[in-house]
């Protein structure tokens, strides 16, 4: 029998589904106007969201492959706006879209479970619009109640709610630290040196105030980056992200979304495009790192330098700030700059080495750890001795055991990680804060590589 009454409940879920883009049209029309059907123009997220709730108050169960279709919008767009509505209590989300509180059927056929608890189907009964003013859904971004130790405080009152942040963030601010449970998102570049001793940082700063942390690796791809965002966000723990995105496609999709993130966000080692305003982030100061280079070497007396970078996501903020410091600088005779210098490529190796040894060169800065290694044994081919003839630093200056010792310029990594936990942690006790974007110098890792010049 429960068999049966399983069978039929997807019959009718199905039957229900196949009326609702016509139901939709009627919905769609009557919150954007007579003049606009869907597919027509692009709605805003509270006329989405509108939408939506008037789809569920007529019983009609929602999938966001449909509404996405039908609102011209992406998938990850509706799953937005569908967990927005869930996690405000004004909806029921189920493998593949969402239903009404209350909606048994649907829940069977899709999500079989605990059921709604009484006070939810009594809440279902109110009007779409006292239940939006009631939990103050407006259409602006979402931020989730914290889940609290050990009384939740997501049933509270917005200035209830408020209250218990005020009070929590007093709390650490008195060095105590403060309880929590839920999980802290991370999407960073796949594996390489520095990432992994951030990502340990992360999981210790997390540790500290009950949280768990669950770590993806992107390709820098576009879809795999709003593929992996996607996923950690399907899990309703998560209260937050740490993210690296790419920074080679300043009109992607991901970019976008985190500007209209429904959780807090941290940029860690990343600055967004231009018009993606609102996101704290925290990077490292390679303004003050350069400076520390060219400083040490001239005070070494070195006159003639040199630059060489390989594409990275930080790169340009090391040339931009390479420029600044060396144009200025009566101390310094000639500066030369070689940028977009692969790691493996021999040929561009060699031009470098070839320049730094015409223009007389006595000291370089070299990005990434694999182009500086490589430059300093083409140079010592060329009988150029690493440090009586040429000083060497690396950025960052990560070395296995068969590569030659640099000195390094070394991003904090370790407290990257540690501080954008607390920038997220602090986001989440006060939505309404300002913007905070901090700047964490770099250290020098010696390792004999730089020696007065002659």
């Amino acid at each position: 029998m429960a068999a049966c009454r399983r069978r039929h409940a997807s019959c009718a879920v199905q039957q229900e589904s196949e009326e609702a883009m016509t139901v939709l049209t009627e919905t769609a029309t009557g919150a954007a106007g007579t003049a606009a059907a869907p597919g027509d123009r692009k709605y805003l997220p509270a006329e989405r969201q509108d939408i939506i709730l008037g789809m569920l108050s007529r019983g009609i169960v929602v999938r966001v492959d449909e509404l996405a279709r039908t609102l011209d919008t992406t998938p990850i767009t509706v799953r937005r706006d569908l967990n927005t509505l869930a996690d405000a209590g004004l909806i029921r989300r189920v493998r593949g879209g969402a239903t009404a509180l209350g909606d048994e059927s649907a829940q069977a056929a899709y999500s079989p479970g605990p059921q709604a608890t009484p006070a939810a189907l009594a809440s279902s009964q109110q009007t779409v619009g006292q239940r939006r003013q009631q939990i103050g859904i407006n259409g602006t971004r979402s931020i989730p109640s914290p889940i609290l130790s050990p009384s939740p405080i997501a049933a509270a009152s917005p200035m209830q709610q408020q209250a218990t942040r005020d009070a929590r963030f007093a709390d650490e601010s008195h060095g105590m630290t403060p309880t929590m449970s839920g999980t802290i998102g991370v999407m960073f570049p796949e594996p390489s040196f520095n990432w992994p001793s951030t990502i340990q940082a992360i999981e210790r700063e997390a540790g500290a105030h009950d949280l768990s942390v669950e770590t993806r690796s992107t390709t820098y791809d576009n879809g795999d980056e709003i593929s992996i965002v996607e996923d950690l966000l399907g899990d309703s723990s998560v209260i937050g992200l740490i993210l690296a995105p790419s920074v080679r496609m300043q009109g992607s999709e991901i970019w976008q979304w985190l500007a209209d993130s429904p959780v807090p966000v941290v940029l860690a080692e990343r600055e967004p495009p231009f018009g993606v305003d609102g996101l704290d982030m925290v990077t490292t100061d390679y303004r003050t790192g350069v400076r520390q280079v060219v400083s040490r070497f001239v005070a070494l007396g070195h006159r003639r330098l040199g630059l060489a970078l390989t594409h990275t996501p930080v790169s340009d903020y090391i040339e931009d700030n390479w420029r600044a410091v060396t144009g200025r600088l009566d101390a310094v005779e000639r500066s030369f700059v070689r940028t977009n210098v692969a790691p493996y490529d021999s040929v561009g190796v060699e031009a470098v080495a070839e320049q730094a040894i015409e223009d007389g060169t006595t000291a370089m800065l070299v990005h990434s750890d694999w182009l500086a290694m490589s430059l300093a044994q083409t140079l010592e081919r060329h009988g150029v001795r690493i440090p009586d003839d040429m000083s060497i630093i690396s950025v960052d200056g990560y070395i296995t055991p068969n590569s030659r010792p640099l000195t390094a310029l070394r991003s904090a990594h370790k407290e990257l990680g540690r501080v954008s936990v607390d920038l997220l942690i602090s986001r989440y006790m006060q939505p309404e804060r300002p913007v905070r974007r901090v700047m964490i110098a770099p250290e020098f890792v010696e390792r004999g590589s730089v020696a007065p010049a002659k």
